[in-house]
């Protein structure tokens, strides 16, 4: 089943269950993948959907710490919401031992060195990790290793 099709059946679950904070969640990532799908003129590929997803995690994740700061109350619900939707989406995270032996075996495959060679490890390594790490917690690990 792909991910919008997931997300139809939890939205009519949603709506059975009159639970409309997560009704409005899901409408808003399957909008997300909607909205990507009409913009390459047809279906999204397994891995195109996850980036998608993610990407949208991210957003939200983002705005979650801005509506925190400005005291938002009423929005940081929504945004945990929708996190909380992506993440049932989305494949399960890689743990920090997973993370650090691809990074080992990257950096040994490339020879790289120095941080100079960053961008030989991460195009690479976040091919590998679609959507099961952030980007940002692998170029700190690489960096780390590297320097």
């Amino acid at each position: 089943m792909d991910h919008e099709q997931q997300l139809t059946q939890m939205l009519k679950e949603a709506m059975k269950s009159g639970n409309k904070a997560r009704l409005m969640a899901i409408r808003s990532v399957k909008s997300a993948l909607t909205n990507e799908r009409t913009r390459h003129s047809g279906p999204l590929s397994e891995d195109q959907g996850i980036q998608v997803i993610s990407a949208h995690r991210k957003k939200m994740q983002g705005a979650l710490v801005q509506y925190e700061e400005a005291g938002r109350d009423n929005l940081i619900e929504s945004a945990k919401n929708e996190i909380a939707v992506c993440d049932e989406l989305l494949p399960a995270q890689l743990s920090d031992e997973e993370i650090d032996g691809a990074i080992d075996k990257a950096i040994a495959d490339t020879g790289a060195s120095s941080k100079q060679d960053l961008g030989k490890i991460m195009g690479p390594l976040m091919k590998q990790f679609a959507g099961r790490v952030d980007g940002n917690v692998v170029r700190e690990r690489v960096s780390k290793r590297l320097g």
